[in-house]
């Protein structure tokens, strides 16, 4: 049984892990997120595969845990898929050295350029792609994953070339530069009259972070920074340092709601 390990918030890490174990057969998709609800969790797999999204051109903090906490790491072949809205930076290059401390080799990695959703950025409004540029990147993450999954069944070892520039840059031009613990970050959120109370936002949250008292969100401070609660948010009543979240939202164009949250839900124990 191969096993494909997941982080996602609006869809793009999800749709890959669909198509990369369509291809690749005999395939499981399992939230990291989920996984680290238990008190341990193990990774296992002929063929592991890690998929997630870069974050400021390196690796997000719940992926670099889930890897190191885990209990035991047992692959013949791993593989590894980063998208990202610009560049990945170093993300592969890191997580190859998080493996490594685990005495694991990461055979075959690829990053994908895919829509951002860090609707907080100043620049966001100015790289969230149209109809036509998104179909062409949703088009060539296609490609991607088939000559990724020819590669991957031929065991074949490659890794795309990490840039320095594409890691600098988001922490010179961010003020996450700051913020190495993203948990604490929800203290930055707050909701306008609009909300509805709809629960979306608890929904949409892969790790628990948010409930709803009196039919408001309010937040236990673990946030990972994803993004999904602004994104699907169907009042946009999310405001962060006091800046209205209406800016075009976006979620993955083949990865429903449902399907979403379903994927979020609690863990089997």
């Amino acid at each position: 049984m191969n096993r494909i390990y997941v982080f996602t918030s609006t869809g793009n890490s999800l749709k890959l892990a669909k198509t990369m174990a369509k291809g690749l057969g005999n395939t499981e998709i399992l939230s990291m997120a989920r996984l680290m609800q238990r008190e341990e969790w193990s990774i296992e797999g002929e063929i592991v595969g890690f998929i997630f999204p870069g974050y400021y051109g390196s690796v997000p903090q719940l992926v670099t845990r889930f890897i190191g906490e885990a209990r035991n790491i047992q692959a013949d072949y791993i593989f590894s898929m980063i998208s990202a809205g610009r560049s990945t930076g170093i993300a592969m290059k890191t997580l190859a050295g998080q493996l490594e401390e685990r005495n694991l080799r990461l055979n075959y990695g690829r990053s994908l350029m895919l829509a951002s959703n860090y609707m907080s950025g100043w620049y966001y409004s100015m790289v969230i792609p149209g109809e036509e540029k998104l179909n062409q990147l949703y088009e060539q993450a296609e490609q991607s994953c088939r000559r990724a999954i020819e590669d991957i069944k031929e065991r074949k070892d490659f890794l795309d070339r990490s840039s320095f520039i594409g890691y600098l840059l988001p922490l010179i031009l961010s003020p996450s530069r700051y913020t190495r613990d993203t948990r604490p970050w929800d203290r930055e959120f707050s909701i306008g009259d609009q909300c509805s109370g709809c629960g979306t936002c608890v929904k949409a949250c892969p790790v628990d972070n948010i409930y709803l008292d009196q039919g408001k969100p309010k937040f236990n401070h673990n946030c990972q920074r994803c993004m999904g609660c602004v994104q699907l948010c169907p009042q946009q009543a999310f405001f962060i340092e006091g800046k209205a979240m209406n800016k075009p939202q976006y979620l993955h164009a083949e990865i429903s709601r449902k399907e979403l949250f379903q994927f979020h839900g609690p863990v089997d124990q």
